[in-house]
């Protein structure tokens, strides 16, 4: 009769166990969540994720506390939110950073600690440079770079990041070589080419489309396959000769720790699906020219496991 006790408690528990999890999914968000920004104040990252986080608690019906972590290269943003629980209660924004960041090395984080939850849009790449610069054209750029190796400063978020790495393919593709500047956000590197304290910088459209707009900055180049429908006067890196940057994007998402529950990454997921289609996610798109992108959680975890091994073997 022993045996048959036995087996009776385990259904028992297995039965218990089997009802707290979907209890506690319905449950989720039973407080608020913490959304950590790994980039600064006031920059392209920092605008995408409030933005967003209105949408989202919106649907949620919960309130969404936006932490702002920035400095290296986001690195410190990233691993503060992988020491947390693993209960979607503390998630964080990212673009593939993240993967050059894993990839590098020099990340205290490796793929297998982070969980995609939805990737969200994408933004084109672009090279800048001060309205008063006597480098009018991506041809005067590259000609400079090779009058004189190394003396062009050009800026980028992060050492070890898609900016660097951009910058990296750039030189190579061109045969050029500059000196790469690197800083913790997108608004120090455009604080930064604004005050001709670098000659250039690397960054994302949304990051200095208010500037080139203005006059302020001069866009040389874009790594869309194609010319910007709002942009017809500037050229594609394709169109300077880079073959290999062809529909070349940021994209951005958010993640949580690894060992998130499913039925909490689910929700998650469809409430950020449902977040995009909020009016005021769809006017920052409209405002800051944004591509959509989303994928849900399992198509994006695919998609992100995939570039962890596409850069690892770069």
């Amino acid at each position: 009769m022993k045996p048959i006790r036995s087996l009776g408690i385990a259904v028992a528990l297995l039965g218990a166990l089997g009802w707290a999890a979907p209890s506690q999914a319905q449950e989720y968000p039973a407080k608020p969540i913490n959304w950590v920004i790994p980039f600064s104040p006031g920059s392209g990252a920092d605008t995408f994720a409030r933005t967003l986080i209105t949408a989202t608690e919106q649907v949620l019906g919960q309130k969404i506390v936006p932490v702002n972590k920035d400095g290296g290269g986001t690195a410190i943003g990233v691993a503060y939110s992988l020491a947390q629980a693993a209960d979607g209660y503390t998630v964080f924004s990212q673009s593939d950073t993240v993967v050059l960041g894993i990839t590098g090395g020099q990340w205290p984080v490796k793929g297998e600690d982070v969980q995609p939850i939805a990737r969200i849009n994408a933004d084109y790449k672009t090279l800048v440079v001060p309205k008063n610069s006597p480098l009018k054209s991506y041809k005067d750029f590259v000609a400079a770079a090779k009058a004189n190796p190394g003396s062009l400063k050009v800026g980028g978020v992060g050492s070890k990041s898609w900016s660097s790495f951009f910058v990296d393919k750039v030189s190579k593709g061109a045969d050029i070589k500059v000196t790469y500047v690197p800083y913790d956000g997108g608004s120090g590197v455009v604080s930064a080419v604004l005050g001709e304290n670098i000659d250039a910088a690397v960054v994302t459209s949304s990051n200095v489309n208010a500037q080139v707009d203005a006059g302020d900055l001069r866009m040389l180049a874009l790594s869309l396959g194609e010319r910007a429908a709002d942009r017809p006067d500037v050229p594609t890196f394709v169109e300077e000769g880079h073959k290999d940057i062809d529909g070349e994007v940021l994209w951005r998402g958010v993640f949580a720790k690894a060992g998130t529950p499913e039925p909490v990454l689910e929700k998650l997921s469809a409430a950020l699906q449902q977040a995009t289609k909020d009016p005021r996610w769809q006017e920052y798109m409209k405002q800051q020219r944004q591509q959509d992108a989303y994928m849900d959680h399992k198509a994006f975890a695919e998609y992100f496991k995939a570039q962890l091994d596409e850069y690892s073997t770069e």
